[in-house]
């Protein structure tokens, strides 16, 4: 109970720009919370690049459902032709719309996390204002007045910082996860090149 009418004391001491901070803060993490899972399971099962290769030419995507390359080897199986140009551009299409979806929300919580310490900056503007219009109106003597101001001023900054620091650390965590994922899509790619199209379209790729 004391914890809790402590927090509350904060809160209420930051002003009301504590309560977009708090939004933002939600949101934040319950985007990388999100995310997190998805990374752990595609994580949990990866298939190299070569193997995925391989099952798709046996025509075998069973092995691969939860894996990276799981989408993208079951509807190339299943919207696949007997035309070679057109499973190529399938393939590149399905590749690039499997990065997509792995870097979605990435943007979101980077720009939360950047927000976040813009919200902290404007109550710092906001707390100083009030205490110079209090200075302005009882002069250097009532310290408490001034001490709501400032206090307002610091509190806000510093949860705006508590807000972005650990977020910009995940955002890029998980930028490098999804970037690793994206690499092994492009070898798929190149590999699927190479036993679809043959040299021509593999060097074709290439360009």
């Amino acid at each position: 109970m004391e914890l809790l009418t402590r927090i509350y004391h904060y809160v209420t001491s930051g002003g009301p720009l504590m309560v977009p901070i708090a939004a933002v803060s939600l949101l934040l993490w319950v985007l990388v919370i999100m995310k997190l899972q998805e990374v752990y399971e595609l994580s949990r099962r990866e298939v190299g690049a070569g193997e995925a290769v391989a099952m798709v030419v046996r025509g075998d995507d069973g092995s691969l459902t939860g894996t990276v390359l799981g989408h993208v080897v079951f509807h190339f199986l299943e919207q696949r032709t007997a035309d070679r140009q057109v499973n190529l551009a399938l393939l590149s299409s399905l590749v690039a719309r499997e990065q997509r979806r792995l870097e979605q929300g990435l943007d979101v919580i980077l720009v939360l996390a950047t927000v976040a310490p813009l919200l902290g900056l404007l109550g710092t503007v906001a707390g100083m204002i009030g205490t110079f219009d209090s200075i302005a109106v009882h002069g250097t003597g009532n310290a408490r007045a001034m001490a709501g101001g400032i206090s307002e001023a610091l509190i806000t900054t510093q949860s705006g910082l508590f807000v972005s620091i650990p977020g910009l650390f995940m955002a890029n965590f998980l930028r490098r996860r999804v970037e690793g994922f994206a690499h092994m899509l492009e070898e798929f790619r190149a590999g699927m090149m190479q036993t679809v199209g043959g040299p021509a379209a593999a060097a074709e790729g290439g360009r």
